[in-house]
């Protein structure tokens, strides 16, 4: 069944998770999508069935459940009212919740951390699973700065290394950028593993130069963005430094990180499968980690007419 028209949020009752589904409800107002709040509730090592079901830790679960959906959606309604809300709670480990449901839509949205009880993991494991195991994009969004950002917008970063997954990461954030007329900064870092044998300075001091093909890829990658979004102003920067932490310090004043779920597996290239994960716990602005095929990826990130 092909991918829906719509932003699913999964909500904990945590505050990162309250963020998370005014980040989604923002970006399903600016797509024209409808919002799917979702809660998973996981009973470990109990069955969902007519027995266990009326045992009372597991009724207060269940009536938490439904007060959580509750909650995120008559918060996400009154901020806002347009926007088509809907929600459930699913019985099921969290992360394989989510990463069932991005089989189903095109975009994934969950808070970085997130509470812990007895019947659900923590967001902070989850965000990351889901974040690397679902076939869509997944935004993964940190509370305490959701205000700041929408009020000194400042622009989308994107980290790249000019893999295929680093493609569908550009067409995503250059779609990201024009929505929100934003600029984008376009980043490759390499990082010397031994940079004191070869430079007697500190590596972030000494750049490492980029050889002409390793150029050509990253111009390959943005050509197709620039062409399809003229709209969107482009600066390119080259470090050196380790990736995840590059994108970090430049993503401190961002609307959005994006990175690709995986790129490639070589020292002198971006490590989109470990930066990524770094980056979700680094980065202190949203982070979108891109994995889908371009055909998906361009179909979130373009609003409905």
């Amino acid at each position: 069944m092909p991918p829906r028209p719509m932003v699913i949020v999964g909500v904990d009752g945590s505050e990162d998770g309250r963020h998370a589904l005014h980040w989604a409800a923002g970006e399903a107002a600016r797509r024209g999508r409808p919002l799917r709040v979702m809660h998973a509730v996981d009973f470990p090592d109990r069955p969902l069935g007519p027995t266990t079901a009326s045992e009372p830790d597991t009724m207060v679960g269940l009536d938490e459940a439904r007060r959580i959906v509750a909650d995120a959606l008559a918060d996400a309604g009154r901020t806002w009212p347009k926007v088509d809300i809907s929600g459930d709670w699913i019985v099921g480990t969290p992360w394989a919740v989510l990463t069932r449901a991005a089989t189903q839509t095109d975009l994934i949205v969950i808070g970085a951390h997130g509470r812990s009880h007895p019947w659900a993991a923590r967001m902070g494991s989850v965000a990351a699973d889901v974040a690397h195991r679902a076939t869509c994009p997944v935004v993964v969004v940190r509370a305490g700065r959701r205000r700041r950002y929408a009020e000194h917008p400042h622009g989308i970063v994107l980290g790249i290394d000019g893999s295929e997954t680093s493609l569908n990461a550009t067409n995503f954030a250059f779609a990201a950028a024009s929505a929100r007329r934003l600029p984008l900064t376009v980043v490759h870092a390499v990082w010397d593993p031994v940079p004191h044998v070869v430079y007697p300075r500190e590596p972030a001091a000494t750049p490492l130069p980029l050889n002409g093909a390793e150029s050509a890829d990253i111009d390959d990658t943005i050509a197709g963005g620039r062409e399809d979004y003229p709209d969107v102003g482009v600066a390119t920067r080259y470090e050196n430094g380790r990736p995840a932490q590059v994108l970090a310090d430049l993503s401190a004043g961002a609307d959005l990180l994006v990175v690709g779920a995986r790129g490639h597996g070589t020292t002198g290239d971006l490590l989109l499968g470990s930066v990524s994960r770094n980056a979700l716990q680094l980065a202190p602005c949203p982070v979108a980690v891109v994995r889908g095929s371009s055909e998906r990826v361009q179909s979130v990130a373009t609003p409905t007419a």
